[in-house]
């Protein structure tokens, strides 16, 4: 079953969702943190603030057999007084006059004033429960005796000051949450759709005609340079489409030709079994036939070359032997002057079988125009190699003889039958020498026409 994945519109969505909700996790912590801290500093500030006033203002009142002394604080703040010897009140805020001691506390080095305050029992079943909060101590003199003071938030309590928050920060957090994805969705959409747009065109193209193209913005943004990219992209494929159709079109016209050529020797032949000529019906067949299997070997080396499957070997390859050895071929079947005097030893790394076929390919197209005389010369040029083959035949117009290195293209003199050109003997010239590093040309000469091949050395 194929795994179906998330759109890149809902992966980028969910991606910005999870990073936001971690920092708004990360910076509601922070502010719960900084605030309660503030608030339990600012709490505490208060709290000193009072026991400071009662301890300056009101600890002289206190004095030995009177009644326990009614404080005037502040409404937020409760103070109360009691003995350090036994718990007695001598003094408290208005609010809290009536109870007895609300607190006992704790002797401690670590704690503010030296004094760690709890609450007694009896405070979290009465109706002080929940009001008194952040309790603090100092130890005080009076006329009555050593003392302690103690204070408390009263009423607003801290405690749920920082529950309110931290609901208040939970209750927001999602509700951020669903804004930004909103928010990121459209984006993210309205910013994808001109991407959308140029697949939808793209495979309308594809289907249709490879001769349309995605329309571009002019801009020099990712969109623009992607809308570029994939029309170039549709450049190449319709130029290697209607390349593949030219040349499926031209091989099939060169291989009809001499299938036509034995199809009517052959019928020739049978209808008329005692008029045959058996030797011109033999020559017939073996030449159409060796025509035939050339061109198919042809097809075959650019076919593989195309995919890249034709495998090169790497060995040093001396190009003055092979030379050589093409020259005594030609003078066995020719009657034209083979000049190698030009001939200087060059070696150079390759595979030996192509650049045999290189060579032969630019000594047969010298062969099919020279009149007279074939010159082949070699040497080094820095880090190429060279060849040259030269013919004194009628030459070719150097400005236009790139066109000559593209299949099935031939010379007005190269079209007959006679010639024996398919016209794809330089463009397998040309493949090899690319595949060495380096190129084929025709140069300019005084007379006749050379071909110059130039291929890396190492």
């Amino acid at each position: 079953m194929k795994r179906r994945h998330l759109s890149i519109r809902a992966r980028l969505t969910f991606i910005f969702v999870v990073v936001i909700a971690l920092v708004l996790v990360v910076t509601g912590g922070v502010i719960f943190v900084l605030a309660r801290h503030s608030a339990n500093a600012e709490a505490s500030s208060r709290i000193n603030q009072a026991m400071s006033q009662v301890e300056v203002r009101d600890t002289k009142n206190i004095v030995p057999g009177a009644h326990s002394l009614n404080l005037n604080t502040t409404d937020d703040v409760v103070v109360q007084v009691t003995s350090l010897a036994n718990n007695q009140v001598w003094a408290a805020s208005g609010v809290i006059h009536s109870y007895p001691s609300i607190s006992h506390e704790i002797v401690s080095a670590q704690a503010t004033n030296d004094y760690v305050v709890q609450l007694r029992t009896w405070v979290k079943r009465s109706p002080l429960k929940g009001q008194l909060s952040l309790g603090q101590a100092q130890s005080i003199s009076t006329p009555r005796g050593s003392g302690l003071v103690v204070g408390f938030i009263y009423g607003q309590s801290i405690t749920r000051s920082n529950h309110l928050l931290l609901t208040v920060l939970i209750a927001a957090i999602p509700l951020l949450l669903l804004i930004v994805a909103f928010i990121v969705w459209i984006s993210v959409g309205l910013t994808l759709s001109p991407v959308e747009a140029i697949r939808r065109r793209v495979a309308t193209i594809a289907a249709n005609d490879l001769t349309d193209r995605v329309q571009e913005t002019g801009g020099d943004d990712e969109v623009s340079r992607m809308a570029r990219t994939l029309n170039a992209m549709l450049d190449r494929l319709e130029k290697s489409t209607r390349i593949q159709q030219e040349f499926v079109s031209n091989a099939s016209h060169e291989l009809r030709s001499p299938l036509t050529t034995l199809l009517a020797t052959v019928d020739r032949a049978s209808n008329h079994l005692d008029e045959t000529d058996w030797v011109e019906f033999t020559e017939t067949i073996r030449r159409e036939g060796r025509r035939i299997d050339s061109l198919v070997d042809d097809l075959f080396f650019l076919a593989r070359s195309d995919e890249r499957r034709e495998e090169m070997r790497r060995e040093e390859v001396d190009l003055d032997d092979i030379l050589e050895e093409e020259a005594r071929r030609v003078r066995q079947i020719t009657t034209l002057s083979i000049l190698t005097t030009g001939v200087q030893p060059a070696r150079v790394w390759g595979d030996p079988a192509m650049l045999r076929r290189l060579v032969r390919n630019i000594v047969d197209n010298a062969l099919r125009f020279a009149n007279e005389e074939v010159s082949f010369s070699t040497r080094y040029v820095g880090p190429m190699a060279e060849i040259c083959v030269h013919d004194d035949g009628t030459g070719v117009v150097v400005a236009n003889s790139e066109r000559l290195f593209q299949r099935f293209v031939r010379t007005d003199a190269a079209r007959s039958r006679t010639s024996g050109g398919t016209g794809l003997g330089l463009p397998i010239v040309a493949e090899i020498a690319q595949r060495h590093g380096g190129e084929a040309r025709f140069i300019s000469v005084e007379s006749g026409s050379t071909m110059r091949i130039r291929l890396r050395r190492y």
